[in-house]
């Protein structure tokens, strides 16, 4: 058992070390600090050291003496950590064992430079950024690799009308393969990868991966391993890998004719990549799904497809390359991302094998295999991604350990509870790339295992039945204002710019009648079953209270619009302002312009109009040209009658 706790123990301080990548000089400081402090602990409490005692006996020769220490040394660095632990309580040694557990969970969610707007530190808590990377490959000299390996896969690999082809790079011949090496290398996927991964990450090829690829001109015929693309799956098995991504990357090499588009729903995105449009997303992560939609052509048949022009109609065929890259934070790619690169080539090359012996099943075992086994694993696989998420999976498969160990359910109960909040905060404040999807799917999951355990404790110890009618009301206004605003519009669609509704002019019941209904229902239903319950008041006396305290939080945080931006009303003032100052300008502009038609009317009295370019500057109102011409004639009336009768005889005074 103390083998097994240092192991643990050394394994997450290697772990957190190498990923916090401190360099020498930070190495040996902390080094130096950790002997001080452990001195100065001695010092305080007067204990002698074993150090102290023993290093350099009496009587021992200089060279001895150095050779006892640095021995003496070694062998405290190696029972240092046995030492401590076999000291330690049991709580602390209950810590310990869930160690790897917590390291795993912490590395599941500090995949990405931007996985934390405070950076080393990510979880749960932290707004979930989009991992779907779009680019486009536009230079000149890239449209013609492109056209080059479009031309290759036509003319020479003659895909299949009936079921998706599939290349290796290795299949190609070498103008086709030296194409290829210069989109996976050129500049534009670096920039790509450039904006997810910062110089602290290494982002390199995973050439064992790279293929050329067509659908299947149009799905039909019994089923096959085909169908698993138009299903929402996950592509690799990986989901738990620590710290490390395999980024698959979509290259469009054509118009997309057959209009197949590729859904995300954790990015809340959907796409149809043509023309070197880029789409990158997380081999072992992401799920995704494609649609044939006649958005982008009408999908050909089989036998159109395989008529003898197909080479030359562009819409018969999607063709597309596959390009694969791994990210890992350089300290930890040595081991985490080569490791990852390995395993995820293996596991490509045993999955084609099994997905092409499927791809036209021609007897019922091999039916069954590619319905219920490639098809079947798939949903359920991709079923985890899609309703908890890999990441928050081994977060409560942490803290459920780090609590069995303790043997303390108030640890999971106290470690559940309010995680939605941070995320609320969180996701409000920062706004930019979040994976709407993830956001919404995060914090159903972290607010249903919440209530579920806050309401069965409510159950369990329900002692005033009228608590009931302020749960039921509570819970009743908020459903309301769910219902008012949507599900998207609630879960901050409109703030995240996936919802176009103002909702500042939300006038349904609630909005009608409260101020945010939804967090102040909640409220009230939580306080309800505060005082609905003896097990709430008196084991657990904290737990109400701190919900209703963070939902106040996150109201104060809507109410005056705190994020990583202009607030709402500040924006709404200084609209306010620019149309009023415009108001104030085109005021004065219609006051020129009557002063000017005045001018001008002051001057054709007295038989002198000004030029027609000036008058038409000054005339700044809506109708000029029709001023300035019954001003001209106007002037003209005014002039011919002047002439028309006699001088007017002036009196001396």
């Amino acid at each position: 058992a103390l083998s097994a706790e240092s192991a643990c123990v050394i394994f997450a301080a290697a772990v957190v070390s190498a990923r916090l990548d401190l360099g020498w000089i930070a190495a040996l400081a902390s080094i130096a600090a950790g002997y001080a402090l452990q001195d100065l602990a001695h010092w305080y409490f007067g204990e002698e050291t074993y150090q102290s005692h023993s290093w350099g006996g009496a009587g021992a020769s200089s060279s001895d003496r150095s050779a006892a220490v640095v021995a003496l040394f070694v062998e405290h660095v190696y029972y240092l950590v046995p030492l401590t632990l076999a000291c330690a309580s049991a709580r602390a040694k209950a810590v310990v064992l869930a160690l790897p557990v917590a390291v795993l969970s912490w590395a599941n969610y500090a995949l990405d430079s931007d996985a934390s707007s405070w950076g080393f530190f990510a979880g749960p808590v932290m707004p979930a950024k989009r991992r779907l990377l779009i680019g486009k490959l536009s230079a000149p000299d890239e449209q013609r690799d492109l056209a080059t390996l479009r031309r290759w896969t036509l003319a020479v690999g003659k895909p299949s009308p009936e079921t998706t082809s599939h290349w290796w790079v290795s299949q190609l011949d070498d103008a086709a393969q030296a194409a290829f090496e210069r989109i996976v290398s050129g500049p534009t996927m670096r920039a790509l990868f450039a904006t997810k991964f910062r110089d602290d990450f290494r982002v390199e090829p995973v050439r064992g991966m790279n293929e050329l690829y067509v659908s299947a001109a149009q799905r039909g015929g019994p089923k096959s391993s085909d169908d698993v693309f138009y299903t929402e799956h996950v592509d690799g098995p990986f989901c738990f890998f620590p710290f490390a991504s395999v980024y698959r990357c979509i290259v469009a090499l054509d118009a997309n004719g057959p209009g197949i588009a590729t859904h995300f729903p954790n990015a809340h995105q959907s796409l149809a990549a043509r023309d070197g449009d880029v789409l990158a997303f997380d081999f072992h992560r992401e799920s995704h799904y494609i649609t044939t939609s006649k958005a982008g052509g009408t999908p050909p048949s089989s036998a159109t497809a395989a008529a003898p022009d197909a080479d030359a109609d562009a819409t018969k065929f999607r063709v597309v390359l596959k390009l694969h890259y791994v990210a890992a934070p350089s300290s930890v790619f040595w081991c985490c991302g080569r490791l990852l690169r390995f395993l995820s080539v293996k596991y490509n090359e045993v999955f084609r094998a099994l997905f092409l012996a499927t791809i036209a099943p021609r007897s019922p075992v091999a039916t069954f295999v590619a319905d219920k086994g490639v098809n079947g694993f798939t949903v359920a696989y991709n079923a985890v991604e899609k309703y908890a998420g890999f990441a928050n999976v081994t977060y409560y498969v942490a803290v459920a350990a780090l609590a069995a160990l303790l043997r303390s359910y108030r640890v999971f109960l106290y470690a559940t509870q309010f995680l939605h909040y941070g995320r609320y905060m969180s996701t409000y404040y920062t706004r930019r790339d979040v994976a709407f999807g993830t956001f919404k799917r995060d914090v159903l999951l972290y607010k249903t295992v919440a209530l579920v355990q806050l309401v069965a404790l409510y159950a369990t110890g329900l002692d005033r039945l009228a608590s009931l009618l302020a749960v039921a009301a509570g819970y009743g206004v908020s459903i309301a204002a769910t219902r008012a605003l949507g599900v998207d519009g609630t879960y901050f669609g409109i703030e995240l710019g996936v919802v176009e509704k103002d909702y500042r002019f939300v006038t349904q019941f609630p909005y009608s009648v409260l101020p945010h209904p939804m967090i102040l229902g909640q409220c009230v239903a939580i306080l309800g079953m505060h005082l609905g319950s003896a097990a709430l008041r008196t084991e657990y006396p904290l737990l109400a209270p701190l919900h209703v305290a963070l939902y106040l939080a996150h109201l104060t945080q809507e109410a005056f619009d705190v994020h990583d931006g202009v607030p709402w009303y500040r924006a709404a003032q200084d609209a306010e302002k620019s149309t009023s100052s415009s108001s104030k300008k085109l005021a004065e502009k219609e006051r020129l312009s009557h002063e000017a038609q005045v001018q001008y009317a002051v001057a054709a009295l007295a038989g002198r109009a000004p030029d027609d370019s000036v008058v038409a500057m000054q005339l700044a109102g809506p109708t000029p040209g029709l001023l300035l011409a019954a001003a001209r004639a106007t002037s003209l009336s005014i002039t011919e009658n002047a002439r028309r009768r006699p001088p007017v005889r002036r009196c001396a005074a």
